[in-house]
């Protein structure tokens, strides 16, 4: 078998086997505003205009704007970062309140941990190896949290050190935050790609010391199955979890916060059976995950989770013993996956849950990306819809809503409609400025930008909208007059730029009219006033950007460090 369909993350010397570089219209096109990295995995904008980008090295760099050709490096955790195959800082994301709480968290393969205080344990790049088929390079995964300052991101916290990787690929993934303010971080399987893994191969030098005996490997993955045969705590292998993002512990309201007995873990976890969860993205406005889990022998499938604050129940969706809807043979013999069989498919503590969609491949294929199209700048016909990646195949597809309900439409396996083609490495999709979507080619060391042109002959690329406070003003405090500035706003052309602002948050932008602007605030209760202030950049051409912020209000001084899920969920908005 060619077990490299496993993979993500692959050696940019991997060639890719596409066609030329196509869209769906002369009307798209894309661009590459940042060239020149080494491997990057993700990006991030900020509403001050400043663009973060992190290498599967461990380097972390910081952009003033999108017309900034001399990045600073905030970070670089290269010392602690395994980068082996599909290993490295693959996720990235500021807080919803950046740069007000100036936090950025990182997802890394940790060159260290599970039960050892002491790496790096292999060289950065490779491993010893003692086993053979890859299975000597155990190490762990860590999700922590940088405080930046000017332009350094420093005073590294862990939040949450766990994920069992005896095998090089299906690794940590995306770190995100809901709508709810929550954090949510997804990891593979961490077992054998190349052939069935319980853990009967293991490692006598770093041994799994929680799994029970042959329900190790990819079966990690359904861990809280046979959560009482776990020593101590089942792993977060093949999980989503959502976590409070100032300590790492499960959040409020998981489907296990209130469960007298359940471990750590347990209470982290909303969703399991997950082989590579390697890309999710929220639906817009909601806390609800669409999450591309890169598949085996067959199937590449997306799964979605439901908003959490609606529903409090546990997702299992299926692997190792299942992949998009049948009985995975190669585990099918293990009593965990028969549990699951039982009852015509419905057995065990959580039934399976099927996926969204699949697509069925032959020989390689890896879905690397995932992201919704909610801005208006594109036709019509993409409002709402779900665009994913696929590594291999060098391709982005698209699920349009086309009954506009806010959903993508469910369509058959394997028929989705083919957006885009071309020599992309693409390991991540999002949202960025001028409404468009944005795409990190890690072979390429690029990041490119798909925008619509009206008119084709008119080539012209909508502004980035920037907004922060003045100097002297504050996010949060009390009854106030609060200063803003766009000055960090830009135009890819350099043309001149127009604005409007929203300072009351009623969404009419009709307060202001300048680069500057500023408001007084007051508050009639205790309770905190929450107001989205936004400004709008436009163009000559008439094409715009939008940025907002939120600001605070309260009769009584609001400490700035506190956690408050309804504002943070107010800047997620």
């Amino acid at each position: 078998m060619n077990w490299r369909h496993g993979l993500i993350v692959l050696l940019a010397a991997m060639p890719i086997a596409v066609a030329a570089q196509s869209w769906p219209s002369p009307n798209f096109r894309h661009t590459f505003p940042f060239n020149g990295r080494e491997q990057p995995t993700q990006i991030r904008f900020a509403h001050d205009g400043r663009i973060f980008i992190a290498e599967k090295t461990g380097k972390i760099w910081m952009y003033q704007n999108l017309l900034d050709a001399a990045p600073a490096q905030v970070a670089n955790l290269g010392a602690v970062v395994h980068t082996y195959q599909d290993r490295g800082l693959l996720g990235l994301e500021l807080d919803p309140r950046f740069p007000e709480r100036p936090f950025l968290y990182v997802l890394y393969s940790f060159n260290g941990g599970l039960f050892s205080d002491l790496p790096p344990r292999w060289p950065a790049t490779g491993c010893a190896d003692p086993l053979g088929d890859f299975a000597g390079c155990v190490i762990s995964g860590r999700l922590s949290r940088l405080t930046l300052i000017g332009t350094l991101a420093t005073d590294e916290q862990v939040l949450i050190e766990d994920w069992y990787q005896q095998y090089p690929s299906h690794s940590i993934g995306s770190v995100r935050f809901g709508a709810d303010g929550y954090l949510y971080v997804g990891g593979g399987d961490g077992a054998a790609f190349a052939r069935a893994d319980w853990g009967q191969i293991g490692n006598p030098s770093w041994p799994d010391l929680r799994s029970p005996p042959n329900q190790g490997g990819a079966l990690r993955a359904q861990g809280l199955e046979i959560e009482d045969q776990y020593s101590g705590q089942v792993w977060l292998n093949g999980t989503i979890a959502r976590v409070d993002p100032r300590s790492g512990a499960g959040a409020a309201g998981n489907p296990l916060a209130n469960v007298e007995g359940a471990s750590e873990n347990a209470r982290r976890i909303i969703a399991y059976g997950l082989r590579n969860p390697y890309r999710f993205t929220m639906r817009p406005g909601t806390s609800e995950i669409w999450l591309g889990d890169v598949g085996w022998r067959s199937w590449e499938e997306i799964d979605v989770i439901p908003d959490p604050n609606g529903s409090a129940t546990l997702h299992n969706f299926g692997w190792p013993c299942f992949e998009n809807h049948a009985h995975v043979s190669e585990y099918s013999s293990r009593p965990l996956c028969n549990d699951l069989y039982a009852n015509a498919d419905g057995g065990g503590r959580t039934p399976v849950s099927t996926p969204f969609y699949a697509y069925q491949h032959t020989s390689n294929a890896a879905i690397s990306g995932i992201t919704f199209y909610a801005g208006h700048a594109w036709p019509s016909a993409y409002h709402n819809a779900l665009l994913f990646a696929d590594y291999i195949h060098g391709s982005i597809r698209v699920i349009k809503d086309n009954n506009q309900d806010g959903i993508p439409d469910t369509v058959a396996d394997s028929s989705a409609e083919l957006f885009g083609q071309g020599n992309f490495g693409v390991v991540d999709l999002t949202r960025g400025p001028g409404d468009d979507v944005f795409f990190v080619d890690i072979n390429n060391g690029r990041v490119g930008r798909i925008s619509w042109d009206t008119n084709p002959a008119q080539r012209n690329l909508a502004p980035s909208a920037a907004i922060t406070l003045e100097a002297g003003s504050t996010a949060d405090g009390p009854p106030r007059t609060i200063a803003f500035s766009a000055a960090n706003s830009i135009d890819p052309e350099a043309g001149a730029l127009s604005y409007a602002w929203d300072l009351d948050g009623d969404g009419d932008f009709d307060d202001a009219g300048s680069g500057t602007a500023s408001a007084s605030y007051s508050a009639s209760t205790a309770q905190p006033v929450r107001i989205q202030v936004g400004v709008r950049a436009s163009d000559s051409a008439g094409a715009s950007d939008t940025a907002r912020m939120t600001v605070v209000v309260l009769r009584d001084a609001l400490f700035s460090d506190s956690f408050d899920p309804a504002l943070a969920q107010a800047a997620a908005n």
